[in-house]
């Protein structure tokens, strides 16, 4: 009898983790993939957030458990919801995912931008959702630049969407450096033209650093200023760390070498700092003013080179942290050490301290994201390329000035020299400022065209009203307002009704038009100039109404659907009815509470609108009005 307790014991046992699996196992594949849709990339699109990612750590992964994964689901994939996603120093083997699909009936050509072009290898695997491996590529510094499937200085990969098919997309991503993996999604053509603006700015930027360090180098040759070789070559290797950082070195100074190829970093910045502090001992005259800290710079400098001298022989991982962990104090140390000069009454350091300052703020943010503190974004991206210039400019503002003095002391010193001096001076004076107007020329081109960019990323594409990434900013900000003001804050969703029955009937041009004249109609309603209407994604439609109350919100909401089902779509087939259902809602924003409450009020209010039969405008009826 007691056998048969115990084997009855054993089979309620099995019975109850087979239940328990089972419950996880739907609890595991109850999280919907997110999927970017390809045919809708009309330019570019940053689908980092759509990235899933798995660390390893004890455990390692292949491909073949990823694609077995797309069936079982049992992966432990982290979701990615940062423009950039960043993990600072960690040495360890990543995987991305991210699940692609192409609703169109066409094969989709597309390209994914790695914006991180220091990578030391990146696997690229596409799979179908048959689990078939349909595509395989290889990139990363550790390749050289022919070898990649697509020549550029990012890492480019290039890949089509059958008709109709759903795509997963797998990244095996491994560095020794600082893992950052902003991807951008591509229309080829869209790439192409932003491409040829970046490499003409690109080329306006290192061309402005490269003459200021050969000028500076001929300078030297005829008065024999040491500052002035130190700055040339501080010069040199400032273009070299952008040109690294930006892929462009790998793919044209050394591609076919492999090492420098891997290791240019722990090169480049040692190289850079020596000089830079050579540069700021010689310019500032530490050897007379403050010897004793004209000691502890040289000595920093010396350790500079002799990480420069170590770098084939430590790890890049522990040099690259070396590297960004010094860049912090010499920045900071410069601007001290000028301003003691500047209190001193030495005349030259307050532009050097200006340069150092301008240049403090970019390498710092620089640097802090390398340890993962601050994630990549527009600012990040230019930073260090505005900086840059900015201290090129001052530090030969600042050795101008600085001849200026020498001049005048000159010529109380030996009157006989007077007219070769002058004329010296003059031609110096006469290169700057020619080299200044060619760097405001090079800077307002590069605003112009910051700001058409940054225009075109707030713009959707399709229906030419703001788009969801203006909608999230322009909320948040008016969120602030309102709590500030305590005024009430209304929004309006708006969604096509049947728009997929439409989409059916009559195409997806056709359907397009049909979004471009919503949207239009939407645009037009709007009276107010702080009224501000985006495309929230697919067919919906978000209205934002800075001190709205609920009525105000209900009375704007009827003007835009009544407008709607007055005008109609006009098409070669004729005129096409469509209606759209609206949910209103209004907050005052109170203390701990996220603009997302606002949003998730005005959807209840579309279901209701929805529920009630579509046509209509609701309100929650639990909402209290203000």
């Amino acid at each position: 009898m007691e056998k048969g307790l115990q084997s009855t014991a054993q089979t309620i046992t099995a019975i109850v983790l087979l239940i328990m699996a089972a419950v996880q196992s739907v609890s595991a594949n109850s999280t919907p993939l997110r999927v970017v849709d390809t045919q809708n990339i009309s330019q570019h699109e940053n689908i980092s957030r759509f990235l899933d990612y798995i660390e390893q750590r004890q455990r390692q992964f292949a491909i073949e458990d990823l694609v077995a994964d797309q069936t079982l689901k049992d992966m432990p994939w982290v979701e990615n919801h940062s423009d950039s996603p960043g993990f600072g120093f960690d040495t360890n083997t990543f995987w991305f995912r991210v699940v692609v699909s192409n609703n169109a009936p066409n094969v989709v050509s597309r390209l994914l931008e790695i914006k991180n072009p220091v990578l030391d290898e990146v696997l690229f695997y596409q799979v179908n959702s048959r689990g078939v491996i349909e595509n395989v590529s290889q990139t990363g510094d550790g390749n050289p630049a022919s070898a990649r499937p697509f020549f550029h200085h990012n890492l480019i990969l290039p890949f089509t969407v059958p008709p109709t098919e759903t795509h997963y997309l797998y990244f095996r991503v491994t560095t020794a450096g600082s893992l950052e993996f902003p991807v951008i999604l591509w229309e080829p053509g869209a790439f192409q033209k932003r491409d040829q603006i970046y490499l003409l700015l690109y080329g306006a930027l290192f061309g402005v650093i490269l003459v200021m360090g050969l000028y500076n180098f001929f300078i030297y040759a005829l008065f024999r200023d040491r500052s002035m070789i130190f700055y040339s070559g501080f010069s040199i290797g400032l273009m070299l760390f952008l040109a690294t950082i930006h892929g462009f070195s790998a793919q044209y100074f050394w591609p076919d070498i492999s090492w420098l190829r891997e290791n240019a970093l722990i090169l480049v910045i040692p190289f850079t700092l020596f000089f830079s502090l050579m540069f700021s001992s010689t310019f500032l005259q530490l050897d007379r003013a403050l010897p004793r800290l004209n000691k502890a710079v040289v000595m920093l400098a010396m350790v500079c080179l002799a990480m420069l001298v170590m770098a084939p022989l430590t790890p890049y991982s522990t040099l690259i942290r070396a590297c960004a962990a010094l860049v912090l104090p010499v920045s900071l140390g410069g601007i001290v050490v000028g301003v003691m000069r500047w209190l001193q009454g030495y005349r030259p350091a307050r532009y050097f301290v200006i340069a150092w300052t301008a240049f403090l703020g970019a390498i710092s943010f620089y640097a802090l994201s390398k340890f993962g503190l601050f994630s990549r974004s527009a600012f990040s991206e230019y930073a260090v390329q505005v900086g840059a210039v900015a201290e090129a400019v001052l530090f030969a503002f600042a050795l101008a000035d600085r001849m200026n003095m020498q001049r005048k002391a000159f010529e109380q010193a030996q009157a006989k020299a007077l007219d070769l001096q002058k004329a010296a001076n003059e031609r110096l004076e006469m290169s700057v400022a020619d080299r200044t107007v060619e760097l405001q020329a090079a800077m307002q081109e590069l605003e112009e065209a910051n700001q058409r960019l940054q225009s075109l990323t707030r713009q959707d594409g399709l229906t030419g009203i703001r788009n969801r990434r203006f909608f999230d900013e322009k909320l948040e900000h008016e969120w602030q307002r309102s709590y500030r003001s305590g005024e009430p804050l209304a929004l309006l969703l708006i969604d096509i009704d049947y728009f997929k029955v439409f989409n059916d009937e009559h195409g997806h041009l056709t359907g397009d038009e049909c979004l471009k004249a919503v949207a239009q109609v939407i645009d037009s309603a709007l009276t107010r100039p702080s009224d501000s209407a985006a495309r929230f994604g697919g067919e919906e439609f978000v209205v934002i109404l800075p001190e709205t109350n609920v009525e105000g919100a209900v009375h704007v909401a009827e003007n835009i659907r009544l407008a709607v089902a007055g005008n109609g779509v006009v098409t070669e087939e004729g005129v096409l009815n469509v209606t759209v259902s609206i949910g209103a809602a209004a907050l005052i924003p109170q203390k701990d509470q996220a603009p997302q409450a606002l949003i998730a009020i005005a959807d209840q209010s579309l279901y209701a609108a929805k529920s009630a039969g579509r046509n209509c405008t609701r309100v929650p009826a639990q909402l209290t009005r203000v």
